[in-house]
């Protein structure tokens, strides 16, 4: 029954629809929990990536539900220094019942810092 109701209230979510999210690298989203002087975490552009695509829908899904990331295909290509700005977009590419499929990538500039793929799951907020 829930399926049923998620797909005749998603027609908002189509391929296409973007979002984007622009953070300075400092704090927490840098490396020094590893040591040296630190640079742009793989996990923190990965978490932004997430955050970006979860945003990018969050005001199209039906009432009492949100999203979850269920996987991430990222490869992290350049470093990004403290104090830079990074931009992540995301594209959704394909939605299939309650599965949302985004193409993600981050960027220093013109310089590509990260790309790759992001999948979630639309589900019931409370379970």
């Amino acid at each position: 029954m829930t399926t049923i109701y998620l797909l005749a209230t998603l027609d908002g979510i189509r391929p296409g629809l973007e979002g984007r999210l622009e953070r300075a690298v400092e704090g927490e989203l840098i490396t020094r929990h590893v040591g040296g002087a630190g640079t742009f975490a793989t996990p923190a552009m990965i978490g932004l990536m997430e955050i970006t695509s979860h945003r990018s829908v969050e005001n199209l899904l039906p009432e009492g539900h949100t999203t979850v990331g269920y996987e991430v295909h990222v490869r992290h290509l350049a470093p990004a220094a403290p104090g830079s700005t990074v931009v992540v977009t995301t594209r959704v590419t394909e939605v299939k019942g309650n599965h949302l499929y985004f193409d993600v990538e981050c960027r220093q500039g013109d310089k590509l810092i990260g790309s790759g793929i992001h999948k979630r799951a639309i589900v019931p907020a409370a379970f």
